[in-house]
């Protein structure tokens, strides 16, 4: 029997890989992904912020979001209150690049098979526990 730290591992591994074949079609890596997903719910989002819930070093953050910028799906904004202060937005070619079928239909398929075989219940009994594997190994940062 493997640990189960190691199979969080490969499942995490196995998603990646999958997620980087899904978006290619699309001239985005997975990091890239990441953030368009990110700023698609939080858009304005501070530089830091989004660099905590990536959980990523600062000047990774700052290459992924160079090349959005440069591909024209990502602004960077100064904050009126604290011109040092960064808040990244999507674009309207993100936007319609994010809703596209395409995009969306890419998705769908990744999700349908990184669930096949699981009932709607056991989807989301999956979903819950991961959650609460999250908020266990958060609380021994605290």
């Amino acid at each position: 029997m493997s640990h189960p730290t190691l199979e969080l591992k490969k499942a995490y591994l196995s998603l990646r890989h999958a997620l980087d074949r899904t978006v290619r079609q699309f001239g985005l890596t997975s990091a890239q992904f990441d953030v368009l997903q990110l700023l698609m719910h939080s858009d304005g989002i501070e530089h830091r912020e989004l660099q905590r819930r990536l959980a990523i070093a600062s000047p990774t953050l700052t290459n992924i979001v160079d090349i959005l910028q440069r591909e024209g799906l990502v602004d960077r904004k100064s904050d009126s209150g604290d011109a040092r202060i960064k808040t990244l937005h999507l674009t309207a070619k993100a936007r319609i690049l994010c809703s596209s079928d395409d995009f969306c239909s890419a998705g769908e398929a990744l999700v349908g098979q990184m669930f096949a075989g699981f009932s709607p219940r056991q989807r989301e009994e999956f979903m819950q526990a991961l959650k609460r594997v999250e908020l266990n190994l958060d609380a021994l940062g605290t």
